[in-house]
C-alpha cells in the first residue's frame, strides 16, 4: 500500500487495486510500519534577522549554537 494522504486523525492508503483505505492514526501508531521507498535527504531553511548593532561575539555564539 502507498500512503496517499496524512491527516491529523487518519491516514489514507491506496492499495494495488486503487481502493482507498482509511486507518485511524491511533491504530497505526501501535503497528509496525516498513518504508520501502525512503525519500531522499531533505532540509529546511529558517530566515531570521540580527540587529546591526549586535556584537560580533554574540553572532559567533549564535552560529555555534545553530551548528550544534
Amino acid at each position: 500500500m502507498i500512503v496517499e494522504e496524512m491527516n491529523i486523525l487518519t491516514t489514507v492508503f491506496l492499495r494495488y487495486d486503487n481502493q482507498k483505505i482509511t486507518y485511524p492514526n491511533s491504530v497505526l501508531c501501535t503497528k509496525p510500519i516498513s518504508n520501502f521507498y525512503r525519500s531522499p535527504d531533505m532540509g529546511d531553511a529558517v530566515d531570521f534577522c540580527v540587529h546591526l548593532a549586535t556584537p560580533a561575539e554574540k553572532i559567533a555564539i549564535l552560529k555555534e549554537r545553530i551548528k550544534s
